[in-house]
C-alpha cells in the first residue's frame, strides 16, 4: 500500500525533486547548451505528462467538438438551448458537490504528504454526501413542478450524470503525477459517449433527443469513475479508523468553506448569465449562444491540461523557504505558456466568426457570431486568470481569492440584469466577460501585495 503515491511514481519535496529542480536556477557559468539539457532532464516526466495530456485531449476535444456540432445540427437550436440549460444547472450542482476541493486537495495532498491516505478519504465522503443531497434537491424539485416543468425526466439524468463528474479523483492522479493514467480513463468515458451518440446518429437520427443524450452521458459516468476509483483506492494506506476519517471531512468542510462559497460566486460568471438569457431572451438564444460556447470549450480544454501540470508545481513553488524572485520567474512563464496556448483559437474566432459559424451549423446559428467574438477575448482572459486563481490558493489567501471572486460575482449580476434584456446573448458574453476580468484584476492585485510583502 502507498500512502503518497503510485509506484511508478516519483514525487517528493526534498530540495533534490524534479520540482525544485524546475524552480531553483542553474549554476552560474554553465553554457546555455547545458543550462537547456539540465531544464529538459529535469522537465523529462513533466514534458511526457504534457504531451501524453495534450494528445489524448486534443483528440478527445476534437471528436467532442464534431460530436456536439453534429447534436446541435440533429436535435435544432431549441433542444440544444435546453440541454445548455441543463448544464448549467449541473455547474451549480457539481460546484456544491466538490466544496472547493478542486482548488485545495492538490494543495493540500502535497503540503501534507503523511496525511494522504486520510485526505483522499475525507474528500470523498464528503462529496458523496453532497451528491445524494443534490440528487434528492433535484428530483424533488422535478416531482413538485410536475408536467410544466422545462426540466423533463431525461434533462434531469443528465443534469445528475454531469454533476456526477465531481466525484473524480483528478487531484490524486495529479499529486502523483499520474496525469497520462488519468488522461487516459477520460478517454475511455468520452470515446464511450461518442460511440453511443454516434450510433444514435448513424443507425436512427430520429431517436437522438435529451433522454438518449442523458443515458450515454450516465453510462460513460459511471464506468469512468469505476475505472479511476478502483486503480487509485487501491494504492492507498487508509487510516484503521473511521472516526478519523468523518472528523477529517468535518474539518475539510470547515476550511473549504471560503473557498467554496468563491467557487459558488464563481459560476455567476459563466452558468448564472445562460440562466437569464435563457429567462429573458427564450430558449433558442440560449441554444445560439452554447454553440458559440463550442469554440470556448476548445480553448479551456487546451489551457486546463496545462493548468494541470502547473497546478502541482504552483503548489511546489509556494512552499516555505522559495524565494519571492524564484516565484515572480515562475508566474512570468506560467503566463505566457497560458497565452501562448490560448492564442491560436482565440485570435481564429477573435478576427472570423462568422466564418467559423456558417462553416460548423446551420443558418439559425449564425446570429450568434458577434457573441463568438466576445468569446474570443474571453479566453485569453481566462488563460491568465487560471494562474492567478491557482497562485492565490497555493499560497493560502483564501480571503483574497474570495473577496475577488465575490466581487466578480456582484458584478456579474448586476452586467448580467443590465446586458441581457436587450442585448441577448451578446450581452451574455458582455457580462462574462467584464466579470471575469473584474475578479481576475484583483486577483493579480493580490498576488502583487503579497509578492511585495504589504
Amino acid at each position: 500500500m502507498y500512502p503518497c503515491e503510485p509506484p511508478e511514481t516519483v514525487l517528493t519535496a526534498t530540495p533534490d525533486s524534479e520540482g525544485s529542480r524546475m524552480i531553483h536556477s542553474s549554476q552560474g557559468g554553465v553554457t546555455l547548451r547545458r543550462r537547456m539539457t539540465r531544464l529538459l532532464r529535469s522537465q523529462r516526466q513533466n514534458l511526457q505528462n504534457l504531451s501524453v495530456l495534450v494528445i489524448v485531449n486534443f483528440a478527445v476535444a476534437t471528436v467532442g467538438f464534431l460530436t456536439q456540432v453534429k447534436i446541435a445540427n440533429t436535435i435544432g437550436k431549441y433542444h440544444f438551448g435546453l440541454i445548455a440549460y441543463g448544464l448549467a444547472i449541473a455547474a451549480y450542482g457539481g460546484v456544491f458537490i466538490r466544496f472547493g476541493l478542486d482548488r485545495t486537495l492538490v494543495r493540500d495532498l502535497i503540503h501534507y504528504p503523511g496525511r494522504f491516505g486520510e485526505l483522499v478519504a475525507a474528500s470523498l465522503i464528503l462529496r458523496w454526501l453532497l451528491f445524494a443531497i443534490v440528487v434528492v434537491v433535484l428530483v424533488t424539485w422535478k416531482i413538485a413542478a410536475g408536467a410544466g416543468s422545462d426540466i423533463s425526466w431525461g434533462l434531469l439524468l443528465v443534469i445528475v450524470a454531469n454533476s456526477m463528474m465531481s466525484m473524480d479523483l483528478q487531484p490524486v492522479y495529479d499529486s502523483w503525477r499520474a496525469m497520462s493514467r488519468h488522461a487516459v480513463y477520460n478517454l475511455i468515458q468520452r470515446c464511450l459517449y461518442f460511440a453511443a451518440i454516434w450510433a444514435i446518429i448513424t443507425i436512427s437520427p430520429a431517436k437522438l433527443g435529451i433522454p438518449s443524450i442523458g443515458a450515454a452521458t450516465m453510462g460513460s459516468v459511471i464506468c469512468y469513475l469505476t475505472l479511476q476509483h478502483r486503480w487509485a483506492m487501491a494504492r492507498l494506506r487508509l487510516p484503521a479508523s473511521r472516526g478519523e476519517i468523518f472528523l477529517a471531512a468535518l474539518r475539510m468542510a470547515k476550511g473549504n468553506l471560503t473557498i467554496w462559497l468563491a467557487s459558488v460566486s464563481t459560476l455567476s460568471f459563466v452558468s448564472l448569465n445562460q440562466l437569464v438569457l435563457k429567462h429573458y431572451r427564450g430558449t433558442a438564444d440560449l441554444g445560439g449562444y452554447a454553440a458559440a460556447w463550442q469554440m470556448v470549450s476548445l480553448a479551456t480544454m487546451l489551457l486546463n491540461q496545462v493548468a494541470r501540470i502547473g497546478n502541482p508545481m504552483t503548489a511546489l513553488v509556494t512552499r516555505d523557504g522559495i524565494q519571492p524572485k524564484e516565484r515572480n520567474r515562475f508566474l512570468l512563464k506560467y503566463v505566457c505558456v497560458m497565452m501562448l496556448t490560448a492564442s491560436p483559437v482565440a485570435l481564429v474566432t477573435i478576427c472570423f466568426p462568422e466564418t467559423i459559424m456558417k462553416t460548423l451549423f446551420r443558418p439559425e446559428y449564425v446570429s450568434a457570431a458577434s457573441v463568438l467574438r466576445i468569446m474570443g477575448v474571453y479566453m485569453l482572459v481566462y488563460a491568465v486568470g487560471l494562474v492567478a486563481s491557482q497562485f492565490v490558493v497555493s499560497t493560502r489567501l483564501e480571503k483574497a481569492y474570495f473577496a475577488s471572486v465575490l466581487a466578480g460575482g456582484i458584478v456579474s449580476i448586476v452586467a448580467c440584469f443590465l446586458l441581457i434584456p436587450p442585448m441577448g446573448a451578446n450581452g451574455a458574453g458582455a457580462a462574462l466577460l467584464v466579470s471575469t476580468s473584474a475578479a481576475i484584476g484583483l486577483c493579480w492585485f493580490a498576488i502583487t501585495r503579497h509578492s511585495s510583502g504589504a
